[in-house]
């Protein structure tokens, strides 16, 4: 089975075999726009995780931890912007954005102190923030734009 990554992979490369035939359509270039935005926000929380330090340095613990949660609370609040789906766009926009903020508030809460009690320790807690942050992110950027395989010249 194919990953969320590869499945935009093979989106991405879709849209651009058409854009390459003839120019895409205004909704295609949208999602397109929004494919990119996802393949480089996970490859770079792919990035995080290859990178997290195998150590029980706090300083060398601390500095990737920075970077990554900078980086975890601009995603939050960057690209709000996609189309009006209807009544409850915005119920389900705060709904999302709601589930999302706890995800993060909980990692936060759990890494203030946190203290390895290996090597590892780090790397494995990464690791769960990661599988877990990405699916609430994923459903909170569908609510803004959501892709969907595609299907007979359209990417949604």
């Amino acid at each position: 089975m194919a990953t969320v990554l590869e499945n935009y992979y093979a989106l991405r490369g879709e849209l651009e075999q058409r854009m390459a035939q003839a120019p895409i359509n205004a909704v295609d270039l949208w999602y397109y726009g929004e494919i990119v935005y996802r393949v480089g926000v996970l490859e770079t929380c792919q990035m995080y995780l290859r990178s997290a330090p195998v150590s029980m340095n706090t300083p060398e613990l601390l500095g990737h931890y920075q970077m990554m949660d900078a980086y975890v609370q601009s995603l939050a609040l960057e690209r709000r912007y996609g189309p009006d789906r209807g009544p409850d766009t915005q119920k389900e926009r705060e709904a999302a954005q709601s589930n999302l903020g706890r995800v993060i508030q909980d990692y936060r809460k759990r890494f203030s102190a946190f203290s390895p009690t290996a090597a590892m320790a780090y790397k494995k807690e990464i690791n769960r923030v990661i599988t877990t942050l990405l699916p609430a992110w994923l459903q909170f950027r569908n609510t803004f734009v959501p892709i969907k395989k595609a299907k007979e010249g359209n990417a949604s």
